[in-house]
């Protein structure tokens, strides 16, 4: 038996044909490598963006709910502010069908009837019809036309009415406000399942390219939202 029977097989197989699997080994193992770590950041990105979008759901419904409580409160302000002025009407044409009659009896020369109707004056009507009268309106041109534009004249129930108003503009301020902002949490919200998409298609093609642009643009659109996310105000329950 000769040397070249006894020669183990492949034992002078080429180098160039080792050195090509050896290539092809390393070149699997290298994509092998890269596809972990595609899933791997991939995962991260998912995770964050999925936390990110749940606490944008949750910071939209807590701001809308405080919508709702600051309408609700404004439209209470809005009511009590019309019965409060209702009744400042009422009083207002009590006093001045009462004045009337005053300066009725004035003109007729009743001045026990006068004198009737001013003793039952209100001390509101009182008070800014003695303040009408110093003006001497009679023989002043420029004294005020009545009693009812005197700064004397002042009802409390103008000035709750007033109050109310002023209550009501306020808290209808705040429910805008509120609705703002839970309007801006539904848009982030919106952004953050865009990260969803992007990163959740990363690693899915045979281009590595468009693998690592999906999961950059997911990443991007991610910090954007959180960076944009920080600028608004929170709300912890």
């Amino acid at each position: 038996m000769n040397d070249r029977e006894n020669a183990q097989p492949g034992a002078d197989a080429p180098p160039t044909q080792l050195s090509l699997s050896q290539r092809i080994l390393s070149q699997e193992d290298q994509v092998s490598r890269f596809d972990r770590w595609i899933e791997f950041v991939s995962a991260m990105v998912l995770a964050l963006a999925t936390v990110a979008t749940a606490w944008c759901a949750y910071q939209s419904t807590l701001w809308g709910g405080d919508e709702a409580k600051f309408r609700a409160a404004a439209n209470t302000a809005t009511t009590r502010a019309g019965q409060a002025s209702g009744a400042a009407l009422q009083q207002t044409s009590f006093h001045a069908s009462l004045f009337v009659d005053w300066a009725a009896a004035i003109s007729t020369e009743n001045q026990m009837l006068a004198d009737f109707l001013y003793q039952r004056f209100p001390p509101t009507l009182k008070t800014a019809s003695d303040a009408w009268l110093a003006t001497q309106p009679l023989q002043n041109p420029d004294a005020p036309s009545s009693p009812f534009v005197m700064t004397e004249y002042q009802l409390p129930e103008r000035a709750e009415a007033a109050a109310w108003a002023a209550e009501a503009t306020v808290q209808w301020e705040q429910a805008e406000t509120a609705d703002q902002i839970a309007d801006r949490y539904v848009l982030l919200t919106v952004l953050f399942a865009s990260v969803l998409f992007f990163a959740g298609i990363a690693g899915k093609f045979q281009s590595r390219l468009i693998d690592i642009a999906m999961l950059a643009l997911g990443l991007l659109v991610l910090l954007a939202g959180v960076a944009i996310a920080l600028t608004y105000p929170m709300q912890l329950g």
